[in-house]
């Protein structure tokens, strides 16, 4: 007799990625916090333009029917959360790993800061402060990148200044939303918010 597989985490069905199993579980786990059946999710959902019969979501739960983009909108939208909650798990703890591809899994700190385009999955050690400000001006629609434009053409031209005022080198970092200029012996030289005009 084999166990089943608890309805939070769906089988690992052929062809189906981890992002498929953490948006059918985030389904499930959505759908029965809100005290939905999926009737009432179907009905939801037929509402907004989009349907998916109840035994469709029943399915998508079960790890059994795919979520595409179009079912991933809708169904944020009659769950009221946001499609980035559908996509990944609700990690208990920042630093639990989260798998995005079979080969690629992030602390959940990252990942919800790469999904929420707060920061790149990835940076190099080399202007890695132009690197986060490059990934979130290009993660913004055009109407909301003029603040994070003006902190990334800052740094391109003043970098050897903001150098130069650490007495060397000195490194940038992230630090609770702002960038930190810190000078090598570690003290903090410049604090830069993300409305600092260029």
């Amino acid at each position: 007799m084999t166990a089943k597989t608890p309805p939070s985490q769906p089988p690992k069905s052929a062809g189906w990625g981890p992002v498929s199993r953490h948006v059918a579980a985030n389904v499930l786990r959505f759908r029965t916090d809100r005290g939905l059946s999926t009737t009432r999710l179907s009905a939801a959902l037929k509402e907004l333009g989009h349907s998916i019969p109840a035994t469709g979501i029943t399915r998508i739960e079960k790890g059994e029917r795919r979520v595409d983009t179009d079912d991933l909108v809708a169904l944020a939208l009659a769950l009221n959360v946001s499609p980035v909650a559908l996509l990944l798990p609700a990690a208990e703890d920042s630093e639990m790993p989260i798998e995005l591809t079979e080969k690629v899994a992030l602390p959940a700190r990252k990942a919800w800061a790469w999904t929420d385009g707060d920061e790149p999955h990835a940076t190099t050690e080399r202007d890695k402060y132009g690197q986060v400000l490059r990934f979130r001006l290009d993660s913004r629609p055009e109407w909301d990148r003029d603040p994070i434009r003006k902190m990334y053409n800052n740094v391109l031209r003043e970098t050897s200044d903001r150098n130069a005022m650490a007495g060397q080198s000195g490194e940038f970092a992230m630090e609770n939303g702002q960038l930190v200029l810190r000078a090598d012996d570690g003290r903090v030289v410049q604090r830069f918010s993300p409305t600092d005009e260029a």
